[in-house]
């Protein structure tokens, strides 16, 4: 899907107040009203660092009070999440929400101290008192089979 494609491949869109990098450590330090885009997904922060490897960009964290993430997953659901600290992994396309970490999509909610989220899965994995709200499933279509009627009479 044309979502998905732009969230891993597409262009990466910065945008702060202040930035400034620095050559030797291969960093760019990102400050004020911080704004990440790829694709539909967007990460919203007070401070930022970008982290610049041999081929390029490898992961941006994230900070501030607190960090906000949105994505659209390839069946057109929004998934959002918020902590304190946000990490995106361009290599391995994670987003790992650290510190009051809230996540949010279609099949639930999850709290906990650390949450990560696979962009290309969208699976989820948690730390640190990690509490679930699963959405019940919805059945759609025939009623053909509502679960157990017991056992058949004849």
């Amino acid at each position: 899907m044309a979502t998905a494609e732009a969230q891993q491949s597409g262009p990466i869109g910065v945008d702060a107040d202040n930035f400034v990098h620095d050559a030797e450590k291969n960093a760019s330090h990102l400050q004020g009203n911080v704004r990440i885009t790829r694709g539909e997904m967007l990460v919203t922060a007070d401070e930022g660092f970008a982290y610049r490897g041999a081929n390029g960009y490898e992961r941006v964290e994230l900070f501030g009070a607190p960090v906000q993430w949105r994505t659209v997953t390839e069946e057109g659901g929004e998934t959002t999440g918020r902590a304190d600290q946000v990490i995106y992994n361009l290599i391995e396309r994670t987003i790992t929400l650290v510190g009051e970490a809230y996540l949010e999509e279609p099949r639930g909610t999850y709290t906990g101290e650390r949450l990560v989220y696979n962009l290309d899965t969208e699976g989820v994995r948690g730390e640190g008192g990690v509490r679930l709200s699963i959405e019940p499933e919805v059945i759609d279509g025939d009623d053909e089979d509502n679960g157990d009627q017991g056992p058949e009479q004849d």
